[in-house]
This record gives structure tokens, C-alpha cells and sequence, in this order.
């Protein structure tokens, strides 16, 4: 006679009113400063920031599938459950439910519309799995959107790494082994967040850096870039310690500018495909120098190729340059013959060339 045993498996299936569900207020889709906020704020930035528009729709058409349950612990109140994972749905269920939460939601009118045909109410039973506590949930939360079909964006998956290491002790290698992603990914993930952490500690503003946090990552990806501001790889990373030196803080502070801008100066790259290039022109003296006095990064990169020319190389090209562009300027003048700026370059030309005609003859 064969003897049949359950699965192993976590947490305890039930339903619970939807009134006593809590939006996480230390989800780690949250900015930094809205970690800790209200519920009704919480619900507010959720939906604006996160598109619970779409799943409202989807709830309302097609009702809340049991087969994903909410998943819950204990809240900080008697008889009420924190959702750590879900919160998009709950902010969408909430919107739904009561029309305090909705009319401080974007498009008022489409959640109403929404809610009449929903009819979903806080006395409504919600499927949900009961853990007994935050940590249980880490290998489903870090498997689904870090390494699964719902990865939240990038800066997301750095804090939530950041708060794994930080404040429950783990090393790089059983973060990678929990959410299922290499050691290597986890040490990079932790390194860029604390860049980004240590330059607003420094007060330059980490807004953007938050917002585009990719182009941190590419940035940190390019060799020469992390040995401008000190960087270690990213598995060399020593966990609560900043990761840049103080006597780099101003090398971290203009590649951030050259990355971001400071509100006052665009950055020198256009997209992230340029940061190569900026890579190449830090890592040369007369590169650094062109950027440093506010050159463009176009301008820095011809720089630094023509320092890596001999003087005849450079005048060679330079010329054949300028022969090519003034011969391909010949396919489009005669429609512009009349054009006072057209006519005006071509004086410009013209005397350049000049110019160059005397220094040949003295």
C-alpha cells in the first residue's frame, strides 16, 4: 500500500475581507521617501505610478482570479493583513471598493465608470496566503520580479537587494541562490544602489539617478568609467560600506552630472549607447580636460583621436574632412541659392580657405 505525501509548501490559504487589507508601505516599488507614508497615499501613488488603471479594468470584466491570491503577514493593527505581495492588485481593488480612495485617483470618472460595473465592496472576501512573516515570502517576490516575467525596474531590484543584504544579513551568494540570478548580478545590483545611496548622501541629487537608474548600470558595466570614480567590481563590493572613497566624491559627482546633468548643465551623453564613448574619452588626459571645461562629448572624442594622430595624420584628415563636406554641400546648394545663412557659410568657407591658401604661401 503506497503512502501519499502532501508537498512541501508555504503559508496557509484563506480569505479575508478586503477591509482589512494593508498596502505595504515598505513595498520596494516605492521611492525611498514614500516608504512609510499613509495608506490613502500609498494607494495614491501606486495607481498613478504604477498602472493599477489595468488590472481595475481586468477585475471589473473579468473578476479576481483565486488563483492568484494576495499574499499576506500580520499587520501592525488586531485583525488586519500587510500585502507583500499584490499591492498593484489591492490598489486596484481598493480604487474599485471606495470612492474616498478613487477620487483622489487620476481619471476619476473611468474608476467610477470602473466601479459601478465592478461592483466590489470592503465586505468582500479576498483569496490570500498567510505567511507567518516578511522573510518567507523573499524567494517568491525576488524569483517573480527579479529574475521571473514580472520584473519590477531596475532601481526596484537594487533596493529590494540592498534591503535583503542590509537588513536580513544575507550574503551575495544566498541572495543569488534565493531569487535565482548569478552571484555576479547580485554584487552589481547591490554596488549601483549604493552608489546612488552615497551620492545623496553627498547632496547631489539621486532623483534621476532613481528614475533612469539603467544608465547606472551601464555606466558601472564600463571598466573605465568605475576606475574614474574608484568603483570595485561589484562582487568586491564590501556590504554597509560606501562604496566610493572620499577622495573620489568629485569624480562621483561629474560623472553623474555627465550621465543626469545638474539642472543647470545637460548631460553629455544623448543615450546609453554614448557612454561607451564617454568611457574612452575619461579615460585619456586631453578627453578629461575637454570635458571638464564643458566641451561636448563629440567634441572630447575628436580630441582625443586627434591626439592619438601625429601632426601630419591630423592635418591630412582634417583637411580631407573638410574637402568631403564641402563637395557634399554642392548636392544640396542650388536649392538654396537665395538663403542669406547658406550664403553667409559659404563666405565663411570661402575665407577659411584662404586662409589656409596665405599659410601655405608665407
Amino acid at each position: 500500500m503506497s503512502t501519499v505525501a502532501e508537498i512541501r509548501s508555504k503559508g496557509v490559504a484563506r480569505r479575508v475581507p478586503l477591509e482589512q487589507l494593508r498596502l505595504d508601505a515598505h513595498n520596494p516599488r516605492l521611492a525611498p521617501e514614500d516608504q512609510g507614508a499613509g495608506q490613502e497615499e500609498l494607494a495614491v501613488k501606486l495607481e498613478l505610478g504604477f498602472d493599477a488603471l489595468t488590472v481595475a479594468e481586468s477585475i471589473s470584466s473579468h473578476g479576481f482570479f483565486g488563483s492568484e491570491p494576495l499574499i499576506v503577514i500580520a499587520g501592525d493593527e488586531p485583525d488586519t493583513w500587510t500585502v507583500v505581495e499584490g499591492n498593484r492588485r489591492l490598489t486596484a481593488l481598493l480604487g474599485l471598493a471606495d470612492s474616498e480612495v478613487r477620487s483622489q485617483f487620476a481619471g476619476r470618472t473611468q474608476w467610477d465608470s470602473l466601479a459601478a460595473h465592478a461592483s466590489v465592496t470592503l465586505g468582500d472576501l479576498i483569496p490570500v496566503v498567510v505567511l507567518e512573516n516578511r522573510s518567507e515570502a523573499t524567494p517568491i517576490i525576488g524569483f517573480r520580479h527579479i529574475s521571473g516575467i514580472l520584473q519590477w525596474e531596475p532601481y526596484a531590484q537594487a533596493r529590494y537587494v540592498a534591503r535583503l543584504v542590509d537588513e536580513e544579513g544575507m550574503s551575495f551568494g544566498e541572495v543569488a541562490e534565493m531569487i535565482g540570478i548569478d552571484r555576479t548580478r547580485v554584487g552589481n545590483l547591490y554596488r549601483d544602489q549604493a552608489i546612488a545611496t552615497q551620492a545623496a548622501d553627498l547632496g547631489i541629487d539621486a532623483g534621476q539617478i532613481e528614475r533612469a537608474f539603467s544608465l547606472m548600470t551601464v555606466a558601472m558595466s564600463t571598466p573605465k568609467l568605475r576606475e574614474h570614480i574608484g568603483a570595485d567590481l561589484g562582487a568586491k563590493t564590501v556590504p554597509g560600506v560606501p562604496p566610493i572613497s572620499e577622495q573620489k566624491h568629485e569624480e562621483l559627482r561629474e560623472l553623474i552630472t555627465w550621465l543626469y546633468g545638474d539642472g543647470e548643465i545637460e548631460p553629455v551623453i544623448g543615450e546609453s549607447r554614448d557612454i561607451s564613448k564617454l568611457g574612452n574619452v575619461v579615460a585619456t588626459p586631453v578627453g578629461l580636460v575637454a570635458l571638464r571645461a564643458g566641451k561636448s562629448l563629440d567634441h572630447a572624442l575628436q580630441q582625443v583621436k586627434d591626439a592619438a594622430e601625429n601632426p601630419r595624420q591630423r592635418l591630412v584628415s582634417r583637411l580631407r574632412s573638410g574637402r568631403n563636406a564641402l563637395t557634399a554641400a554642392l548636392e544640396d546648394l542650388a536649392e538654396f541659392v537665395d538663403d542669406e545663412e547658406v550664403a553667409g557659410l559659404v563666405d565663411e568657407a570661402r575665407s577659411a580657405v584662404d586662409d589656409l591658401q596665405a599659410a601655405l604661401e608665407s
